[in-house]
């Protein structure tokens, strides 16, 4: 007798993983990725310019979400595999 519990709906789609995948890229990502910058222009004769630049949200936060982001993405790409090879194996017991 198995009673064992059958996964719930999402986890067992394909297509809920992907969804997260398109969240995380469109709408994490750019905000880890969008820089703004400046520029100092001093007098001629003065001085020199300068500019810079860096992520909107940080240095270290960008690389918090960056690294945040990849691991979600390689989260969902991990359950993707896992739900084909189990449907795969699935359908091989049902041919025999």
């Amino acid at each position: 007798m198995n009673r064992r519990k059958a996964p719930s709906w999402p986890r067992t789609e394909v297509w809920a993983w992907v969804v997260g995948i398109v969240v995380v890229t469109l709408f994490v990502l750019p905000w880890s990725l969008m820089e703004v910058g400046r520029c100092v222009d001093y007098i001629p004769g003065f001085g020199e310019s300068f500019c810079e630049s860096g992520p909107v949200i940080g240095q270290p936060a960008a690389a918090i979400v960056g690294a945040a982001s990849a691991l979600m993405i390689l989260y969902f790409l991990y359950r993707i595999a896992r739900i084909v090879l189990q449907r795969r194996a699935s359908r091989r017991i049902q041919d025999r």
